[in-house]
């Protein structure tokens, strides 16, 4: 069995780069500290008609609808993908760039950046990875038309320590 834990609720609302770096750098002894558990919880697009965003990315980039079930599918997981793949890389700059730049519509994408900003501060010799596990398009749900009018995107990632010489 698990040990009892306690859950300490953060609300990030919208803040500017230099918060979320000040907010980062407050809770990455925190993110170092064994036994601590963060859940930074965001859904990823919010495209079609129904959101008025309909910017897309490169469908080579999709993994998980890569052959549909519509060409869009593969075109707003291009868009996520890239986005990810800054997470992933903890590049909070090229993240924030990219957000500029192409405005995916990612509700979390200041708690994110926090994060980003929190594993940029720690200091343990123990660096921790960014790695996504899972992730799905509400308009792809057996039986959903074409996500024309509206397809939310989700992305599950996990961060943990990367193990040098196998410890």
């Amino acid at each position: 069995s698990l040990p009892p834990a306690t859950i300490v609720p953060i609300l990030v609302g919208q803040v500017n780069a230099r918060t979320e770096a000040q907010y980062g750098r407050m809770l990455a002894p925190f993110l170092e500290e064994a036994g601590n558990f963060f859940v930074i919880s965001s859904d990823f697009c919010h495209w079609g008609a129904q959101f008025g965003y309909t910017r897309t990315g490169s469908p080579s980039l999709a993994k998980t609808y890569r052959d549909g079930p519509h060409p869009d599918n593969a075109r707003i997981e291009g868009l996520d993908r890239e986005g990810m793949a800054f997470i992933e890389s903890q590049d909070a700059r090229g993240f924030r760039e990219y957000l500029q730049r192409d405005g995916n519509t990612i509700c979390g994408r200041h708690p994110i950046l926090v994060l980003l900003e929190a594993l940029a501060a720690c200091r343990s010799r123990s660096p921790l990875s960014v790695d996504f596990v899972k992730y799905a398009q509400s308009s792809a749900m057996p039986g959903m038309p074409p996500p024309t009018t509206a397809s939310v995107s989700y992305a599950c990632a996990y961060c943990k320590p990367i193990l040098v010489g196998g410890r």
